[in-house]
């Protein structure tokens, strides 16, 4: 059987749209396929957006930096040489998340937004105060190589966040979390 270049060439093309609609097929096929997680579709008025809500994740989100930074802190501070330039830095950021953090906490006063009357605001504000005087501590502690400081410093803080993580109102209502964290 004689091929002319013609019909080679049609082959080749043939040959070469074969492998890629092969390859390209499924994900073509995928472009036009109605998206599963459209099918269920959750109107607006189901999902509330109250400021008690958005304060709640403002909130979340500054004790994640917050405790991210202790614990970077305490980590540098218990290396064998502690970059002292790095820990001030980065004590200076603790102290803006958590300014950051209590600047959240007082957007929305006790008995506002369905906050009851015995909000525990002050007494976060105390122990952010402790965490930063603790943390201050460290960084001391940790510029003068003293490691037993650097141990002392480290549990005081832990036992304010440990605190810390008991009285922050981020559960429903701005009450307290209800059982205690582990740490």
């Amino acid at each position: 059987m004689r091929v002319t270049k013609f019909a080679a060439s049609a082959i080749a093309v043939v040959a070469c749209g074969s492998a890629a609609v092969a390859v390209a097929g499924p994900s073509l096929a995928a472009v036009n396929a109605p998206d599963p997680d459209m099918s269920v579709v959750v109107p607006p008025a189901a999902v509330p957006k109250t400021a008690a809500t958005q304060q709640q994740l403002d909130a979340v989100g500054q004790l994640g930096e917050a405790l991210t930074l202790f614990s970077r802190i305490g980590k540098e501070a218990q290396s064998k040489t502690p970059d002292v330039d790095a820990l001030k830095e980065m004590q200076q950021r603790l102290q803006s998340a958590t300014g950051r953090l209590g600047d959240s906490l007082r957007q929305y006063p006790p008995g506002s937004r369905g906050r009851p009357a015995t909000d525990p605001v002050g007494d976060v504000q105390d122990l952010l105060r402790k965490l930063g005087a603790a943390v201050h501590k460290l960084v001391g502690a940790a510029a003068r190589n003293d490691a037993a400081g650097v141990q002392t410093a480290i549990n005081e803080a832990l036992s304010v966040v440990k605190d810390l993580l008991a009285k922050l109102p981020l559960a429903g209502g701005g009450m307290p979390l209800p059982t205690p964290l582990p740490l």
